[in-house]
């Protein structure tokens, strides 16, 4: 889909029902077209300011788009608060930390989300994506004892060599691209 196409008469037309302009920016999103699916979550906020997916979603744009950090965590946040915890709005609220640069805040979210879905695979592929620290080998040795580092090493090459995950991309996580340019 094209960044610059229109949202599509079926939803321009849709009334106040904001799914068609979500169900399109999540289509989008999928798409990895960012700018368009920002331009149809704002339109689902608009048409549902109290709806939280659109909320969320929404926020989740504003800060990989517009890059307006405040005013999408703030939707994010607004939408937990509104919504409870539900694993799509606690993955975005990862992202959006991940985003912002606060990479224990995201881990926290994940590890929510989690706990609610425990078999959600899209955050099974975020928590695989940032790559959990595991506890440390022998627990009462600090994990700067070189011996902890050789065990954790030995041990994480070991898991590596049982398991062949798929690749993950930033985009999976919400975030641009290290190619793409911001938009203007």
């Amino acid at each position: 889909m094209n960044a610059d196409a229109p949202i599509s008469d079926a939803a321009a037309a849709a009334g106040p029902d904001p799914a068609t302009p979500l169900q399109e920016g999540l289509a989008r999103y999928l798409a990895r077209d960012l700018p368009g699916a920002h331009a149809a979550f704002g339109l689902a906020h608009r048409r549902a300011s109290r709806d939280p997916r659109a909320m969320s979603w929404y926020g989740l744009t504003l800060v990989v788009v517009e890059r307006n950090l405040s005013l999408g965590a703030l939707y994010c946040d607004e939408a937990l608060r509104a919504a409870g915890p539900q694993p799509e709005l606690l993955l975005n609220q990862a992202r959006v930390q991940l985003s912002m640069g606060h990479r224990e805040r995201a881990v926290r979210a994940i590890a929510r989300g989690l706990e609610l879905s425990p078999e959600d695979p899209a955050l099974r592929a975020a928590q695989d994506a940032m790559g959990w620290r595991r506890r440390p080998v022998i627990p009462f040795l600090s994990r700067d004892n070189p011996l902890n580092a050789w065990l954790g090493k030995l041990r994480h090459l070991w898991q590596e060599r049982a398991r062949s995950p798929e690749p993950l991309s930033a985009a999976t996580l919400g975030l641009p691209s290290a190619g793409a340019a911001p938009e203007a």
